[in-house]
C-alpha cells in the first residue's frame, strides 16, 4: 500500500462522505445507506476499498469504524481542506513564524474567514478590544493612535489579563510609518502612564506577524514581502481559533524579554 493508492481512494467524493460519516461513530451498512442517501450497492463497493485500503474495519457484529490509520488521514484531510480554502492567503504571505505543531492543528479551525480590507480590519481589532472581558493578548511592530483611546479604557480593569509583545523595531527611536503610531519615546510613555511595563515584553528579533486575541475573537495578520500586512488577516471568533492563536502567543511570549 503506498500514499497514492489511499490518495486516489479518498479522491471519490461519495467515497469520501462514507469515510467521514464514521468518524468517531461506529455504523453498519444500513445506517450509512440511510444517512447519506446512496445506494445499498454503492455503499457496500465504497466500504470494501476503504476496508482494502486499511482506513475502516468490520466488526463481527457488521459495525464498520475507522482505523488508526484512517484516523491519521481524516486529520490530514481537514489540514488539506482549510489550507486549500485559505491557498491564496498562504501563497501571498510568509507562514514561516507559525510554529510546525499549529500548522498540524489547520484542520481545526474550520470556521476560519479572510478580513480583506484595512479600514475594516483596524475597525475590528478595536471592536475587539472594546468588547474584551477577559484577556487581551497582543503582538505588534506599532502602536496606533487609533487604538489607544479604546485601549486606555479597557486597561483601567485591574482584573484584565493584559499582554503585549513588541519586536525589537520599537525600541528605535524613529521609525517610517508617518503620524499614524507613536514613536518610541512615545510608546514608552503610553505604557508607563498606563501601568502596562510589567505586562509588556520584547521579542528580541523582528516579529513578522501582529497578533490580537481576546476572549471575543482573533486576528492574524502575517508578512508580506518583508512589511507586516494588515490588507489582509485570518480572524475568528470560534474558541479553536483563539485557543489556536493562544498557543501562537505564548511561545512566542515566553522568548520575550522584558521592557528594561
Amino acid at each position: 500500500m503506498i500514499i497514492n493508492q489511499i490518495l486516489f481512494e479518498l479522491s471519490n467524493e461519495e467515497r469520501l462522505r462514507v469515510f467521514k460519516a464514521l468518524f468517531n461513530e461506529k455504523k453498519k451498512h444500513g445506517d450509512l445507506e440511510q444517512e447519506l442517501n446512496l445506494p445499498g450497492s454503492e455503499i457496500s463497493r465504497h466500504l470494501k476499498r476503504l476496508n482494502d485500503s486499511h482506513l475502516i474495519r468490520k466488526s463481527l457484529n457488521h459495525q464498520y469504524s475507522i482505523t488508526n490509520l484512517g484516523m491519521i488521514f481524516y486529520q490530514i484531510l481537514d489540514i488539506f481542506e482549510v489550507s486549500i480554502k485559505l491557498r491564496e492567503f498562504f501563497n501571498t504571505h510568509s507562514i514561516a513564524m507559525i510554529p510546525l505543531e499549529l500548522i498540524m492543528q489547520l484542520g481545526n479551525l474550520k470556521t476560519i474567514e479572510i478580513g480583506m480590507k484595512t479600514i475594516q480590519n483596524l475597525e475590528l481589532w478595536g471592536d475587539l478590544i472594546k468588547n474584551a472581558e477577559k484577556v487581551i493578548y497582543i503582538t505588534m511592530d506599532q502602536v496606533q493612535n487609533s487604538i489607544i483611546p479604546v485601549f486606555e479604557k479597557k486597561i483601567q480593569d485591574k482584573s484584565m489579563d493584559i499582554r503585549i509583545l513588541v519586536d525589537n523595531s520599537m525600541l528605535k527611536s524613529s521609525q517610517n510609518s508617518g503620524n499614524e503610531s507613536l514613536n518610541q519615546k512615545e510608546q514608552l510613555e503610553f505604557f508607563k502612564k498606563a501601568d502596562l511595563l510589567k505586562s509588556v515584553k520584547i521579542y528580541d528579533k523582528t516579529l513578522e506577524f501582529s497578533l490580537l486575541i481576546t476572549d471575543k475573537g482573533a486576528m492574524l495578520f502575517l508578512d508580506k514581502e518583508g512589511e507586516i500586512d494588515y490588507n489582509q488577516c485570518l480572524l475568528d471568533n470560534n474558541e479553536s481559533f483563539i485557543e489556536w492563536t493562544t498557543e501562537f502567543f505564548e511561545q512566542y511570549w515566553k522568548k520575550g524579554n522584558n521592557w528594561k
